[in-house]
């Protein structure tokens, strides 16, 4: 058993459950052994992907995997579906030879924070063929093109057992995501994420003292189908420097805005494929959560525009839930790679800059609602203090009737003229009053 690449699309949907009717889904707790389209009970079989079981091992840190796996009660959810017979063919030219991949398994994670997301998980295997088919960086560029250009002259197919699909048209991703899951989310093209692991040629592994191989590794995660000359490479080095994991002897890990690449210098094995699919692309997963949450927030602040609404405390409250469950940086205490891996996508991503922007934005909102409510305690507490003496001085009085009525007119409108005085030291004039003001202007 031998595959040429692996990959895993990463895609925003916008249900949080799958459609009725097409392929048939499960819940993570039942897909094993479940029929059809359910996981084989062992690891050790295709596709391979380790599911978390209660008494076993656990790679990832309990409220890393709760989130990643959510409880079968809990708030978020996660759905599996492994289709047969359903495959991918790529070709560069009508006619030309094929480069198949086979859609090995389906699924959709929505996570338990609000506003809730969900994403689908595209895994697929690049099959051998002939020397005269597309090779790994040709096939990785078709599978992962958002937008079709007028020159590209590809052919894009899904196969369904005896039916071929069509996906070569203006968006062939939105397609795909389309036909295999049927919501495709209006953010598709711009949150899309690609993770390869991927054998890297013996004729680029013998080339230029490791230079080509680096560069070939560069390409894939930047989806390019061809490699650029040595003489435009270096603008990329010192990135790839700060962006590349060493995982093992003859194992790297590229991490870079786009797309993430795990290249082999030996054949991909069934360990590789389960660490793969099971540990080292769930990480980085994690991750994409963090960002396409981060960016959510950004979106619902920026929505309030100049308006201070009340609506803003519970931003804070999801804020708060966000840290929670989902802000955190180590994510296994049994392996440095997972938080490794992590730590180059916020690099890429500019996860934290974004997170300390928001951080601040929402700590200044507060002390913002903090200092309103102290100045209006001052405001309405001076029309208090205005109208308590007076009225003492109208009980010692003694006034009755009429005169009585007086005086507590007059004690209410000095208490007003106080609030309203106090009301334009600290804040200026009322809103009413400015646009009665206006309007007569």
């Amino acid at each position: 058993m031998r595959w040429d690449a692996l990959v895993v699309l990463v895609v925003r949907l916008q249900a949080e459950r799958p459609s009725e009717g097409g392929l048939c889904w499960h819940s993570w707790e039942k897909s094993q052994g479940a029929q059809p389209n359910g996981l084989p009970r062992r690891w050790q079989d295709e596709p391979f992907k380790r599911l978390p079981s209660s008494g076993d091992w656990h790679y990832f840190n309990e409220h890393v995997e709760r989130l990643l796996f959510p409880p079968q009660n809990g708030a978020g959810s996660r759905w599996i579906c492994c289709p047969k017979d359903v495959h991918l063919d790529f070709r560069e030219e009508t006619g030309g030879p094929v480069r198949r991949a086979r859609v090995d398994l389906l699924e959709r994670l929505t996570t338990p924070l609000q506003s809730k997301q969900t994403y689908g998980l595209i895994h697929l295997s690049l099959l051998p063929s002939r020397e005269e088919a597309p090779d790994i960086l040709q096939w990785g560029r078709g599978v992962s093109t958002t937008f079709r250009h007028g020159t590209e002259r590809f052919e894009l197919d899904l196969v369904e057992n005896d039916r071929t699909i069509s996906l070569a048209e203006h968006r062939p991703l939105r397609a795909l995501v389309g036909h295999l899951f049927g919501d495709p989310a209006p953010s598709l093209e711009r949150s899309f994420y690609t993770i390869y692991m991927a054998q890297c040629p013996a004729e680029i592994l013998s080339e230029n003292e490791g230079e080509a191989p680096r560069e070939w590794r560069r390409a894939l995660a930047q989806r390019r189908p061809v490699m650029r000359p040595p003489d435009h490479r270096g603008s990329d080095l010192d990135r790839e420097e700060r962006q590349t994991l060493p995982i093992s002897t003859g194992v790297d890990a590229l991490v870079l805005g786009r797309g993430a690449v795990i290249s082999l210098e030996s054949t991909i094995g069934i360990p590789y494929a389960r660490n793969f699919r099971t540990y080292w692309a769930e990480s980085i997963i994690f991750g994409l959560l963090q960002q396409y949450a981060l960016e959510e927030f950004q979106q619902r602040l920026a929505d309030f525009g100049g308006n201070i609404s009340p609506r803003i405390g519970h931003l804070r409250e999801d804020w708060l839930k966000f840290r929670n469950i989902l802000w955190w940086s180590q994510l296994s205490s049994s392996s440095e790679i997972p938080q490794e891996l992590v730590t180059r996508l916020r690099n890429e991503q500019g996860t934290e800059r974004l997170f300390n922007d928001l951080e601040g934005d929402l700590a200044t909102y507060s002390e913002y609602q903090h200092q309103d409510a102290l100045a209006n305690l001052q405001i309405y507490g001076s029309a208090i203090v205005a109208f308590g003496p007076l009225a003492a001085i109208i009980g010692l009085i003694g006034a009755s009737g009429c005169l009585l009525a007086i005086l507590l007119a007059v004690a209410v409108l000095v208490s007003l003229v106080v609030l309203l005085t106090v009301h334009i030291e600290i804040k200026g004039w009322p809103q009413s009053v400015r646009r009665w003001k206006d309007g007569r202007t």
